[in-house]
């Protein structure tokens, strides 16, 4: 359907759109299209987004946990290498260590027998 188009001042039409009923109406579905697609467009972007964001916090998550398993591993194999590595005069020294805890406790024993006995006396 061929139509017509002025453009000049002396237009009997002049004021009426320069373009066809199917040009509009072309239009005008095309804008309706969009604007309809438009809430299906933006969920899709929402749901990318989220799907993004719980990727990204899991992954996190795993670095997370291979870095304290990490941390784990090297403290156990250094608690292993020192009790492992004890040589005869630590082993002594943790003997005498006790020991003297014990005579500590001894004269600490005395000292209140002393104390009771001359309060005892006065």
């Amino acid at each position: 359907m061929a139509t017509d188009v002025y453009l000049d001042d002396d237009d009997p039409r002049a004021g009426a759109s320069a373009l066809s009923d199917d040009a509009r109406e072309s239009v005008a579905l095309g804008n309706l299209s969009s604007v309809a697609g438009q809430p299906s467009a933006l969920a899709d972007l929402a749901l990318l987004n989220l799907v993004n964001n719980i990727n990204a916090s899991q992954q996190n998550a795993v670095s997370n946990q291979q870095a304290m398993n990490q941390v784990a591993l090297a403290t156990t194999g250094r608690v292993v290498n020192l009790v492992a590595g004890l040589s005869p005069l630590e082993a002594l020294a943790v003997g005498r260590l006790y020991a003297g805890i014990n005579v500590a406790r001894q004269l600490a024993e005395l000292k209140g027998s002393i104390a009771a006995l001359s309060a005892a006396q006065t």
